[in-house]
Parts: C-alpha cells; structure tokens; sequence
C-alpha cells in the first residue's frame, strides 16, 4: 500500500498542516506523522473519512491500481511465457495464481493469464485442472467488467475452453448468433475517415479489415479440409485455392502460422487418406516454413499492407509470438510425432524431413 505517499502529497496539495489533517481525523499530529513516513497505517475505520476529505476513493487513498497497463500486462505475459521455456510448469503456474490474486479485480490481466494457460497448459502434467482454472477466470471476467471487447474475447476463449473440454453444448450456446450478417462498420468507419479528408486512416482501416479478412480464411481452411476430406473435388479446389492466396497475398511472410497450420492440415489429411502423392510435397512445405519464415515470430505488415503497423503495436499482447521459442520449436518437432504419421515413420522422405527439422530449428533464434 502507498497510503503514506498519497496523504503527504494530498495534504501538500491542499496545503494543509498536518495538525489541521489530525484535527479532522480527531487522531494527534504524531499519529499522521508516523502515516506519512510509513510507520503505521490508518485505523480501517477512518479510511472512508480520509478519502473523502481529499475527494478521492479508498482504493486511490491506499494507492492501489484497479487495472494494470497494457505495457504491464504485456511484460508479465511475456516474463511467464519466457520462464515456462525454462521451468517446470507446474512452478510457473503457482507464481501465476498468486499475481492473479492480487489483481482478480481486473477483467484484462485475468483475460491475458487466461490466453497465457491456453497457450501453454499442454505443458502440464494435469492439463484438464489448468483449463478448469482457466474457465473461472473467464467467468470471472463476466462479472466484473463492462467492456463490450473484453467480453466477446472472454466469451471466444470460454467457448474454446468447452470444446477443450469435450461440451460441445456448451460451446454452442456461447455461441450463439455469431454468423448472424455482418454490419460492416469498418466501411463505415473509413468512408467517414474519407469525408473527413483523412484518406491515410481511412485505408489504414480498410488494410486492418482486409488483413483479418485474407488471415481468417486461411485459418479456416484446415477445419475446412478436413469436413470436406469424402468430397474430392471440394476438397481439392480448396487446398488450390488456399494455395492461391497464399502466394497472392505472400503469406509465408505475412503471416507464416497460417501457412504451417494450412499445409500441417493438408499432410494430416493426406496421411489419414494414405496419399502419400499429396503428403509429402505438403510436409516439405510445412518444413521449409519451420525452418525459413516462421522465426523469429512477430506480426507485420508489408509493402503491401504497409499501414499496419500502430494497429498491430495496439494489440493486447503486442506484435510477439504468444509462446516462448524453444516451447515453439519443442512443439513444431513433436508434431512430426503426430499418431496420423506413424505408418510413415521408416519412410526414407519422413525421415529426411524429421532430420532437417531438427537441424534447421537450431539454426533459428
């Protein structure tokens, strides 16, 4: 608590003597003396009273900061996902649940430590337990904050937690009316900017929208593929248009997460399929972009979308990877472990391709 720094700057301010402070508190001028410099706190009882007189809340009075920054809240994000590329999961975690009970108040910290335990709760040896956790914070989110964008956030992930958690139901519920017809603000938005004369934020704010457009329907593809997987030429026409978008948007730079999780879908695909015509020019793909695009990971724009970057420096967490990047590299070669593999394990290509993983992730940084 700074309760002795606030009162001795708020009695500055109001340029009172400590006598006329100790007179209204009906406590002895010693008694504020020793709050001021620390050696003692306020009676409990007098904190409303205190407050009041300086005309703040008892929370400002103690000097205690409802809500953290976002720059705070990024370097915790950040200093925990670093140490859990360090240490045990299990020694993060009680240092996580300690901070937030000391900031269960704020909805946005609780939101950022939730993203933090889905990025990394598979690192647990009780994963089921961290996503049960996970779930009270983000119902806890819903009842303490009013903002309209924490909640949808909180609400997205709480969904996810669900499927996590084998309840689809529940999922379903959360979700409810999300492919309702878009309003389309964001053309709002810019053709206001435009009749302001701000033709700059006017395209910054349809880059934005275009970038998450172009990002989420590459995203999409690989719960795409593998609904269509019976259906050849659907699925074929979408693995050739995936492909088109992302050499005509340059993805592999732009964004090289969504081609990995592209090209990882369709190997999947092709190894359930036992195709191995389409699974190893498709593994090739996903190793190229392990080794050459991917690290060091940082969201960016190009020259293309070359108005991106305030945008992106706003983002809760920032423009960083949201894992740390030996946890990145650890989980990217045990994907080559994945099960749908395993009758390809002694092939001479998927051994090929296991070994230059390995060597050319040690390159990366």
């Amino acid at each position: 608590m700074q309760i002795g720094t606030v009162i001795l700057q708020e009695r500055r301010r109001l340029q009172i003597t400590q006598d006329t402070l100790a007179s209204y508190c009906q406590v002895s001028k010693a008694s504020v003396s020793k709050w001021e410099k620390g050696l003692s706190y306020p009676d409990i009882t007098l904190l409303p009273k205190i407050a009041s007189y300086f005309e703040l809340t008892v929370d400002e009075l103690l000097g205690y900061e409802r809500q953290l920054s976002k720059e705070i809240i990024q370097h915790h994000y950040y200093e925990f996902a670093t140490r859990f590329g360090k240490e045990s999961f299990e020694s993060v975690f009680i240092d996580i649940e300690e901070k937030v009970k000391v900031y269960f108040h704020d909805p946005s910290f609780l939101l950022q430590m939730s993203i933090l335990l889905l990025n990394h709760h598979m690192l647990s040896s009780d994963s089921p337990s961290v996503l049960q956790k996970t779930s009270r914070w983000l119902q806890r989110i819903r009842q303490v904050s009013e903002d309209v964008w924490v909640l949808r956030q909180a609400n997205s992930l709480q969904a996810t937690v669900s499927l996590m958690q084998s309840h689809p139901e529940t999922t379903l519920e959360l979700l409810v009316g999300v492919i309702k017809p878009s309003i389309g603000d964001e053309i709002l938005l810019a053709t206001a900017h435009e009749q302001l004369g701000d033709q700059e934020e006017a395209m910054r704010v349809i880059q934005v929208m275009m970038y998450q457009n172009v990002i989420q329907l590459v995203g999409s593809s690989p719960l795409y593929l593998r609904l269509t997987a019976s259906n050849p030429q659907i699925f074929n026409e979408t693995i050739h248009r995936m492909n088109r978008l992302i050499e005509l948007y340059d993805l592999r730079t732009l964004h090289p997460n969504m081609c990995l999780q592209f090209y990882f879908s369709v190997a999947q695909c092709a190894a359930l399929s036992v195709n191995r015509e389409l699974l190893y020019p498709y593994l090739n793909k996903y190793v190229d972009v392990c080794i050459h695009d991917l690290l060091p990971f940082s969201l960016r724009g190009d020259e293309y979308f070359n108005l991106l970057d305030d945008w992106l420096e706003q983002l809760d967490l920032g423009t960083n990877a949201l894992r740390n990047t030996e946890i990145i590299k650890r989980s990217i070669i045990e994907s080559m472990d994945a099960d749908f593999f395993e009758s390809f394990r002694q092939d001479d290509e998927m051994q090929e391709l296991r070994q230059r993983l390995h060597f050319g992730l040690e390159g990366c940084s």
